[in-house]
């Protein structure tokens, strides 16, 4: 990997740790054994059903309203629904904590003005995607996490995972989603933007005649830039961006996790899985220059973190061990698979553009 890259993974990866620990902390802070005891049965499958199908609605219909859609004021709506429902869950189990019980109605209250706050902070200057993307994400992975039990929370990012695959791979939506996300700097993503200086002669192929027509398409007037032209260098600019989605799932099964076992250690072992299945994505990606879908290898990653948690733990259900192992081989081995199909199909698809 080129120092750009390893800058970009570094921004993406702090983020993505900013979410899961901050999330931990609020979690390990507010939720007891005995919380756990007086509220219902934590949800099971018929919930994990209706999630799943509710977030396939929603990406359907997030498709369908960029296609048809060219403008930005329905976006701007969605963004601030998504953006101060999901934070003001967040700040009001903050509050409802540090304030006494007999001021319920005020943490309330502020948790709304919060939320309304933090919305058009975002809007007035756009910069502040990553913090609202961050802090929304927080709000959905505490929430989800302390809804579901264990295993429903597993079933769930299983099945998220089998989507996300299929949205990248198969139908290719998910990628139309996050170009048209970034276009529009909707916090539905965090991203890390960065340009390199390289000289003309580190750049081949596709990397010379990409790094040509984005300077001639930017039309550049900086007389910096222009010096830098002159003397046979090229600014290479590179984006990289991570879905809010991809930063609550894990965090909604480290909660659970610890929500169902009281373990501090397996929700971090989930936290470390994640982070290693981040880093694996963001490299293959960056390989074979495709767009990855992020939680199947987060899934795999967490799959067999846990299977050497659950084994240093001395569970005793046998069926895990198997089923673990399998679910993380497998799917780090169709993602390869995939990836250097998708990039073999890129390189044909080039090779024909430039014969003709």
């Amino acid at each position: 990997m080129k120092s750009i890259e390893y800058r970009q993974l570094a921004n993406i990866l702090a983020l993505f740790l900013i979410v899961q620990l901050s999330g931990l902390l609020i979690a390990f802070y507010l939720i007891t054994p005995s919380m756990v005891v007086a509220s219902p049965q934590p949800a099971g499958g018929y919930e994990v059903v209706y999630y799943f199908l509710y977030i396939i609605l929603a990406a359907v219909l997030m498709t369908f309203l960029f296609r048809i859609y060219h403008g930005n004021a329905i976006f701007t709506i969605i963004e601030a629904i998504v953006i101060a429902s999901a934070s003001f869950y967040l700040f009001l189990i903050v509050l409802s904590s540090a304030l006494p019980q007999s001021y319920g109605d005020y943490a309330v209250a502020l948790s709304v003005a919060a939320a309304v706050l933090l919305v058009i902070a975002k809007n007035k200057w756009p910069g502040l995607r990553n913090l609202a993307a961050v802090i929304a994400s927080i709000g959905v992975g505490v929430v989800l996490g302390s809804y579901f039990g264990f295993f429903a929370a597993y079933a769930f990012m299983a099945f998220i995972a089998a989507y996300d695959y299929v949205a990248v791979f198969v139908t290719r939506h998910m990628i139309a989603l996050g170009r048209e996300s970034v276009n529009r700097n909707l916090a539905f993503m965090i991203g890390s933007y960065d340009v390199e200086v390289v000289p003309k002669g580190y750049l081949k192929g596709s990397d010379l005649s990409d790094a040509k027509k984005t300077i001639s398409a930017s039309k550049v007037s900086n007389p910096e830039i222009k010096k830098l032209i002159k003397s046979g260098t090229y600014p290479v600019p590179s984006f990289s961006a991570l879905g809010t989605g991809d930063l609550a799932i894990p965090l909604m099964l480290a909660v659970s996790a610890y929500s169902t076992y009281f373990r501090y250690f397996v929700s971090l072992l989930i936290v470390v899985g994640a982070a290693a299945g981040l880093v694996f994505a963001m490299y293959v990606s960056k390989k074979y220059k495709v767009a990855l879908p992020a939680i199947p290898p987060l899934f795999a990653f967490i799959s067999i973190s846990l299977l050497a948690g659950f084994a240093i733990l001395g569970v005793h259900d046998v069926w895990v061990y198997p089923l673990l192992a399998a679910a993380g081989a497998a799917i780090l081995a169709l993602i390869f698979f995939s990836a250097k199909r998708q990039s073999r199909e890129g390189d044909a698809v080039r090779l024909v553009r430039t014969s003709a």
